[in-house]
């Protein structure tokens, strides 16, 4: 079994365990409040989690060696909370994005998914040779243009009125920071 784990002074980052398969699926709801702020304007059919599901099940039968493509959040008390993930191409590095979800919203507004991004962030950028990491979100995702500035990133780009979500049309946002630039905006 891999214990791989990142410890933070909020929470620890660390390799996903069969247990976590029960959050996922209590998490697999359109109705959490997460899942309004977590890119509404894409249409997927279905509940929001079914791929995540089954790319856990798929990595915990697999092969599991670093550098990991996600890890879990979990609080100091072993809670799990959510997790950070990498969309990496090999074929493009350059353009890699990452992500962050908390579906439990007891845990926000508290610091913790600063600290969930920044240990994910500085794991990346040790573990793989990344130029660049970005995120993209909707104009409406207020925390997530925050986490970002907090942590150093830049608006790359604003593709206007590209989301729709209830009618309205937002800006989507894209933000990036370069290697450097991390190196030099390291905060913990």
């Amino acid at each position: 079994m891999n214990n791989f784990k990142i410890e933070g002074k909020l929470i620890n980052l660390r390799t996903t365990r069969w247990s976590d398969l029960d959050d996922y699926e209590r998490w697999n709801s359109e109705d959490l409040k997460a899942y309004q702020f977590d890119g509404p304007c894409y249409k997927d059919k279905g509940p929001p989690l079914n791929s995540v599901i089954n790319w856990r099940k798929r990595w915990l039968e697999g092969d599991r060696k670093p550098p990991y493509p996600f890890l879990e959040i979990e609080t100091k008390d072993d809670i799990h909370i959510g997790w950070v993930v990498i969309y990496y191409d090999e074929d493009d590095p350059h353009m890699t994005e990452i992500g962050i979800d908390i579906p439990e919203d007891s845990y926000w507004g508290k610091g913790i998914g600063t600290e969930a991004l920044y240990l994910w962030i500085d794991y990346l950028f040790n573990e793989r040779k990344l130029t660049r990491l970005g995120f993209g979100t909707w104009e409406g995702n207020k925390a997530m243009i925050r986490l970002g500035e907090k942590l150093g990133f830049i608006e790359e780009a604003r593709i206007r009125k590209a989301c729709e979500t209830n009618g309205i049309f937002y800006d989507r946002i894209k933000k990036g920071i370069l290697r450097n630039e991390w190196e030099e905006k390291k905060m913990f």
